[in-house]
């Protein structure tokens, strides 16, 4: 048993741990955008595009189960060290992919190392953060996570100026791997081997608990909505016109980005907050309510608005990102044992995988065969999880 840790995290162990948070969720950040042009260059069209972002999601889906298992059955710093090891492996493996079937290959590899990465780390911090702290360790991270969101583009930019589309993989997998040098001996083992545990054992008490369903549903909910933003945030702007025409793709693009910064740093900003604490002392369901509703004003804003009401709309975001995720992460820590507490983190990044991934699927059928606004269905997303945050309080 080594580099077991069961005391709050010491400073080098946390910069130790939210580096390995920083470069859990860069190459997902940096590598998304740059998905679809090179699946276009190995001669895929757009059913080829979605089934490589499928691939992505399926995968993650069920690792992020498996993962938090592995975390308590076999220790959580074994578990992160392999996965951080494969992870620069699985992104060079989409260079060196020849063929489409390849890279759909490389992207479940790819899903399969970030759903045990995410789900293993979250319970490292959860175990290693002193009680009363710990929906501040985990804005904390979720902050750091907003920074690789912001910061993942304009490095895949640099790169692509400098080295063209193939270099983003190699160049990523290599930063990566140097990363983890200094890295990996200074994590800590806030969990040691745990006796044999059966994959089926423990879920179903985890889900028995009111603090958990309620951060299950409020971040599904939540992701729910940001998935439908995401995906049809930019029809918005195109309707949009400028100097009597409507505005064109570059122009649109450019938008985008910016409505997202402001997503992101508005988010950070509040994670980094006293406000991310507030789990600690009054539990998830106000906190959870609270961002659910700056949600709803955000998706009412972006179904009837235009302008700047959609900035205040993304401002609005970026409140309900910032309340809900260290609340919903902070309950998982909070409601579950050490020796669970990977399971407890595999169910949260399942629904937010989840929630991430139905709600603009939804939303598209929708449009589709009933013309309904997709920001009108994210609505409908929202208004369900506050339903399921009431009854689970009830009970």
């Amino acid at each position: 048993m080594e580099h077991v840790q069961n005391h709050p995290l010491n400073s080098r162990a946390r910069v130790a741990i939210y580096a390995a948070v920083f470069l859990a969720f860069l190459d997902n950040f940096v590598l998304l955008p740059v998905i679809a042009p090179r699946v276009a260059e190995l001669g895929g069209g757009s059913l080829a595009v979605g089934l490589a972002i499928a691939a992505y999601s399926f995968a993650n889906l069920i690792f992020n189960l498996l993962g938090g298992f592995l975390a308590d059955r076999f220790g959580r710093r074994r578990i992160v060290v392999w996965a951080l090891v494969a992870s620069p492996l699985a992104i060079a493996s989409y260079a060196w992919a020849d063929s489409i079937g390849g890279f759909l290959a490389a992207r479940l590899l790819h899903g399969a190392t970030g759903g045990v990465l995410a789900t293993s780390l979250l319970a490292m911090l959860g175990d290693a953060s002193s009680a009363g702290t710990r929906g501040r360790v985990l804005g904390q991270a979720g902050a750091i996570i907003g920074l690789a969101a912001l910061l993942g583009p304009i490095a895949m930019g640099a790169i692509i100026m400098a080295a063209g589309l193939p270099a983003v993989f190699l160049g990523l997998a290599a930063l990566l791997a140097i990363g983890l040098v200094p890295l990996v001996p200074c994590l800590p083992d806030t969990l040691p081997v745990s006796p044999k545990i059966a994959w089926g054992q423990g879920w179903r008490k985890l889900l028995a608990d009111p603090r958990i369903r309620v951060a299950l549903v409020a971040i599904f909910g939540f992701e729910a909505a940001v998935g439908i933003v995401a995906g049809f945030l930019r029809t918005i702007l195109t309707a949009q016109r400028g100097f009597g025409e409507e505005l064109g793709p570059v122009v649109v693009t450019t938008q985008s980005g910016m409505l997202f910064s402001l997503f992101g740093l508005v988010a950070i900003s509040v994670m980094l907050s006293p406000w991310a604490g507030k789990v600690d002392q009054q539990g998830p369901f106000r906190v959870c309510m609270a961002g659910l509703v700056s949600v709803a004003g955000a998706l009412g804003l972006l179904w009837g608005g235009s302008g700047l009401w959609i900035w205040v709309a993304m401002l609005l975001y970026g409140v309900g990102y910032g309340l809900i995720f260290p609340a919903a992460a902070g309950a998982i820590a909070i409601a579950t044992a050490k020796e669970e507490r990977g399971r407890g983190n595999g169910l949260f990044n399942f629904f937010f995988d989840l929630g991430l991934t139905t709600g603009p699927v939804v939303a598209g059928i929708f449009a589709y065969a009933s013309s309904v606004n997709p920001f009108v269905t994210g609505l409908c997303f929202v208004g369900l999880a506050v339903v399921g945050l009431v009854v689970n309080v009830r009970k």
